[in-house]
């Protein structure tokens, strides 16, 4: 004999209706928090002095790694570019070199907003070869 609630859970082909973890099937119920934090950590990533914080505090999320590792290289040029702001034709020079910085830390966030791990030119190159 039925019940009533057993055909509550099946659709007009008789098939059941999937439940709410049934989306995640094959990854773990964390998978959605990761995202998450490799998206805060994408936007930590790209700006001054705070792409240290996921550097050192995510490492086991392979988008803050790799966001990270790309900011840390962009915050020292941006640094080298400040430090070294001279008058003449230097400071034409890295001026040029922070406002692309500062571009590519834009972009860094608005990449690292849409969960997409984007290969910043001559930046990525220099990020890989960092041991952290």
């Amino acid at each position: 004999m039925n019940s009533f609630f057993d055909d509550e859970n099946k659709n007009k082909n008789g098939q059941e209706i999937p439940g709410l973890d049934s989306a995640n099937e094959g990854s773990s119920k964390f998978a959605g928090l990761d995202h998450d934090r490799g998206v805060i950590a994408a936007i930590l990533s790209y700006i001054p002095f705070l792409c240290l914080i996921p550097l050192l505090q995510m490492r086991d999320n392979e988008q803050a790694r790799f966001h990270s590792r790309q900011g840390l290289v962009l915050f020292l040029i941006e640094l080298l570019a400040v430090l070294f702001l001279i008058p003449g034709l230097s400071s034409l020079i890295w001026k040029t070199v922070l406002i692309v910085a500062l571009g590519a830390s834009v972009a860094g966030i608005i990449f690292g907003l849409q969960g997409k791990m984007y290969r910043i030119p001559f930046i990525s190159d220099i990020s890989d070869r960092l041991k952290l």
